[in-house]
């Protein structure tokens, strides 16, 4: 398997009340935890609400994309998780 088919991006896909921006809140991981599927990985704030972001696979945090109080826009790609075996 090459190593791009074992990292995951995980994309802003979308947000609260068609919000199309927002600013990055409060990051619940850092780089090298291990997250389970469903697990809250980071908060996106709006005027129209908050987004919460959870991991759709298990695996490892293997980089952040953004930062606390990054704007950022659906689309973007918020962190990268490798796939757990």
């Amino acid at each position: 398997m090459e190593d791009q088919d074992m990292t995951t991006k995980v994309m802003l896909d979308k947000m609260e009340k068609n919000a199309k921006t927002g600013r990055v809140g409060k990051i619940a991981k850092a780089v090298g935890d291990t997250v389970k599927r469903g697990e809250k990985l980071l908060q996106v704030e709006s005027a129209k609400g908050n987004t919460i972001i959870k991991s759709k696979i298990n695996g490892t945090i293997t980089a952040f994309s953004v930062t606390e109080g990054a704007r950022v826009k659906v689309g973007d790609e918020l962190l990268e998780i490798e796939k757990a075996e």
